[in-house]
């Protein structure tokens, strides 16, 4: 029997953590309605939190705020690396430090993620606070949020706020969607895509 301290040094010497290998395919023993959001559902909701419309708006006014929205869709994120720290006992309080990629549709990777998370609850479902950074070439921005992790392996879409901190994206608010896209990939692969206003 090993201790919490060995699996994290052993975990360490990975690049992915044994554990999340094996994600896509519990995600899908339940398969829910992976209520997605449409971007210009999204694009509308990062407008009215960067204050530049309101919901009850008129139409044209909400097209006019969207149209100043940076809008990206269709990236597929990948785990590049993936590292759990138990300490003395798996559960609440274990933290995870992750470098992942956003690739576009032709499959170029198009951004680096460096994020950390901490399990805050595990019954009956699993939430976990998330907090990254993307770096993308024409610019950066930061996500936070509290995702429900079993919605999630069982096909639903979750939100994360994001803040823009430096390119184009600067001085920008907004969200971005994560949903588990791929579950046969080990690590599974994510369908993400954000909007900054």
């Amino acid at each position: 029997m090993t201790t919490g301290l060995e699996e994290n040094e052993n975990a360490a010497a990975q690049p992915i953590d044994r554990r999340a290998m094996d994600v896509g395919v519990e995600a899908r023993r339940e398969v829910a309605d992976p209520s997605p959001l449409d971007p210009e559902a999204l694009a509308l909701a990062a407008a009215a939190a960067a204050g530049v419309c309101t919901p009850g708006d008129g139409a044209q006014a909400r097209a006019a705020a969207i149209e100043k929205c940076v809008v990206v869709t269709g990236l597929t994120e990948k785990i590049e690396k993936l590292v759990v720290h138990d300490g003395e006992t798996p559960g609440l309080g274990t933290s995870v430090e992750y470098t992942d990629a956003f690739y576009d549709a032709d499959g170029n990777r198009v951004a680096t993620v460096n994020g950390r998370s901490v399990v805050l609850s595990t019954t009956p479902h699993m939430w976990q606070y998330h907090q990254s950074r993307a770096e993308l070439e024409d610019g950066t921005f930061e996500a936070v949020g509290v995702l429900d992790c079993t919605v999630m392996m069982r096909g639903g879409t979750q939100l994360f706020r994001i803040t823009g901190t430096g390119g184009r994206y600067a001085g920008k608010v907004g969200y971005m969607t994560l949903a588990i896209a791929d579950p046969s990939q080990k690590p599974p692969h994510y369908a993400t895509s954000f909007v900054l206003c």
